[in-house]
């Protein structure tokens, strides 16, 4: 998936915001990148690290528990994960317990597409996409070692290599992995992983490339039970006690479990027919396995201000899912207009497995726990679920140029289904649900782009998301749409290595289910719902000279639920989502000197007060500082050459925060202080 180039934090082309390779000026919609030297400079270990100095976009919801590092929000919606331009795995059909992860030292860059994208990339969230950029073969040798320590006993290995294989560089090859012991800020909690990714490119001409791309990666984490915690103890005062600690652990550490492994195989090819024609086939087979054991916090804390009820849980999720995308691309010119044109086809076949089990559990003294008591396996003994979705995607853009003005028609059509059974264990009790639906979703945008950088633009854009829930006579619920409108302006000044952007938007939602207010029809939910968010967000990246570099952003949104059959949720405002938020990092390299090769990086991030889904506890707003120092060794020593010394400080102050509160009020604590030292070697 070209684009770039991916130095410093700037990149001015994408193949994300249109499926084709344009400048990132030209696309009428946000989109922004995080580079690799971004992810590196910062240190970021999870997906959510690497988005936190994003505009608008809230990572990190479950605080510490990193293996939800796949939940992320942009402009107020669950936002939709794709990797290399095909979207993963995300349990839609039936469980998000088995959605895949990426590992972010397998990538090259994260993009960041706002607002609906149903257009090119078919049901997805009206907040839009991730979409991260596997690392590649190299046609220049490339070796690189890296050891890192730190807090919470981390040790942690990584290679990557690559190259060419043969001497005509008509076979390259790249090999990436890592393996890493740690612990983490809670009690017996663990972040062990293993990350293998092997990868080939074929050249047969200079017209044709074929890279196949494979990843294994497994997980061995204990959990967290999204790290609730009593909002008593942490959001307020317990009233007796005092507060929570950021590592205390509700579970017990021989009950709990949470392994993962995930395996995935694909290719990409890329045929030039000529210069005016191209093809791109995208395919990827995608297997995630998730076993999980926890105890889990039931209810708020007992009249003494101490104790914890708790229940087992015992989850067992599978999903596999294949992926397949066609492009043809085709660039000409009807007389002064210059076109390219796209047209394209995709499938997606995803099925996945959700059983579940439920058991007792002793209570806790949260605030003097004693751990050690017997949990028995409840096995699945509550329910199984089997789910299937299938999605065919037909759809066609044309990016039209007329002297500075810039078009952008996209339109496509969906046929999808959806079909899940589910069985009560107790009772051998079976219900099935199938719903077909087929939806039309398009995007127009117009930009003008002046001589001197400067693009105003205007876009209108539609998605859609199909679902298998129904309403209390069975039927099943029609899709959710969406659509945006969105106004903004981009810079990129000639000869500045520069990038900035900011946008107006107005994005609303339908057909969101909301509770049934029928008596009659405890626990239903009907199809009378809408959500509205209009907000601004703005982001500037600078790579200047003189050693300088800089990641400024800002967002407003104006979020609320607009239309519900349950008068008391209009005008709610949506669970974990900031009014405000802004983000600063900057960094200097020392240019000469004794201390030349030094970098000295800061960073501010900061997120406004939100609150729980009922509205009923606002989370207070968080300012958290970030540091690191990367030193290049080799101006210390020529024998040292190749070597680089980084330490990288999150949250430096080790500030107290709780990041989401859920409905029976329990609360996530946010991340603590982590420190990491990671000596890299290239040669």
């Amino acid at each position: 998936m070209p684009a770039g180039p991916d130095s410093g934090y700037v990149v001015r082309r994408t193949q994300t915001g249109a499926k084709t390779d344009t400048p990132l000026i030209e696309i009428p919609q946000t989109i922004n990148i995080i580079t690799a030297d971004q992810i590196r400079n910062q240190g970021a270990q999870t997906l959510g690290e690497a988005l936190r100095y994003s505009a608008g976009v809230a990572p990190e919801t479950y605080g510490a528990a990193s293996q939800f590092d796949s939940y992320v929000q942009l402009r107020g919606f669950k936002a939709d994960l794709f990797l290399d331009g095909m979207r993963l795995p995300d349990g839609s059909a039936s469980t998000d317990w088995a959605t895949a992860v990426v590992e972010p030292y397998g990538l090259e860059r994260v993009e960041i597409l706002r607002g609906p994208s149903g257009a090119l990339y078919g049901q997805s969230s009206p907040g839009g996409i991730v979409n991260m950029v596997s690392k590649r073969p190299t046609a220049t040798p490339l070796r690189e070692v890296q050891i890192q320590t730190g807090s919470f006993s981390r040790l942690q290995g990584a290679f990557d290599f690559g190259g060419p294989v043969d001497p005509g560089g008509q076979v390259l090859y790249r090999f990436t992995g890592l393996v890493r012991q740690s612990q983490t800020q809670v009690d017996f909690m663990h972040d062990d992983r293993l990350f293998l990714a092997p990868a080939l490119t074929f050249r047969p001409s200079e017209a044709t490339t074929l890279t196949v791309l494979g990843q294994y990666l497994r997980d061995r984490n204990g959990h967290t039970s999204f790290n609730y915690l009593p909002s008593s103890g942490t959001l307020f005062p317990n009233p007796v006690n005092g507060r929570l600690p950021f590592n205390r652990y509700a579970g017990e550490p021989g009950f709990d479990r949470f392994d993962r492994d995930q395996a995935m195989i694909g290719y990409a090819l890329d045929h030039r027919f000529n210069d005016a024609v191209s093809f791109s086939q995208g395919v990827r087979f995608t297997e995630t396995d998730v076993y999980l054991r926890a105890l889990n916090r039931n209810g708020e804390l007992l009249p003494d201000n101490r104790t914890l009820n708790r229940a087992a849980f015992r989850i067992d999720a599978t999903a596999r899912t294949l992926t397949v995308d066609n492009r043809l691309v085709a660039r000409f010119d009807t007389g002064a207009l210059r076109h390219t044109a796209l047209i394209g086809l995709d499938y997606r076949n995803e099925q996945t497995t959700y059983n579940v089990g439920r058991g007792l559990a002793p209570p806790i003294d949260i605030f003097n726990p004693t751990y050690g008591l017997a949990v028995a396996d409840p096995g699945i003994n509550f329910q199984t679920k089997s789910a299937s979705l299938r999605q065919l995607g037909l759809y066609a853009q044309d990016q039209i140029k007329l002297g500075n003005w810039v078009a952008t028609l996209s339109g496509r059509y969906d046929w999808a289904s959806v079909a899940a059974r589910t069985t009560t264990v107790a009772t051998q009790a079976r219900s099935t649900v199938h719903n077909d639906s087929g939806a039309f979703t398009g995007r127009a945008g117009l930009s003008y782009v002046f001589d001197n950088g400067l693009a105003p633009y205007v876009s209108y854009s539609t998605s859609f998301q199909p679902t298998a829930e129904t309403d209390f006579f069975g039927q099943v619920f029609r899709p959710l749409t969406s659509r945006q409108y969105e106004a903004g302006i981009k810079y990129q000044p000639a000869g500045v290595n520069a990038s900035f952007n900011a946008a107006v938007f107005d994005i609303r939602q339908q057909n969101t289910l909301t509770a049934d207010a029928d008596p009659s029809h405890p626990f239903a939910r009907v199809q009378l719902g809408e959500v509205s968010v209009r907000g601004f967000d703005a982001e500037a990246r600078m790579s200047l000279g003189q050693g300088w570099g800089l990641i400024a952003s800002y967002a407003y949104l104006d979020h609320k639920v607009t239309r519900s059959s349950v008068a008391a949720e209009i005008g709610r405002r949506l669970a974990a989502t900031p009014v405000h938020q802004a983000s600063l990092w900057a960094d200097y390299t020392v240019q000469s000197g004794g201390l030349a090769g030094l970098t000295v990086g800061a960073g501010l991030r900061y997120v406004g007060n939100t609150t729980d889904p009922s509205n009923t506890v606002a989370i207070p707003p968080h300012l958290l500082v970030d540091a690191s120092l990367h030193y290049d060794l080799g101006n210390a020593s020529p024998r040292l050459a190749g070597a680089r010394l980084s330490v990288t400080a999150k949250n430096l102050f080790d500030t107290y925060y709780v990041s989401q509160c859920g409905n029976v009020p329990g609360c996530s604590l946010g991340s603590r202080r982590t420190v990491l030292a990671t000596l890299t070697y290239r040669w």
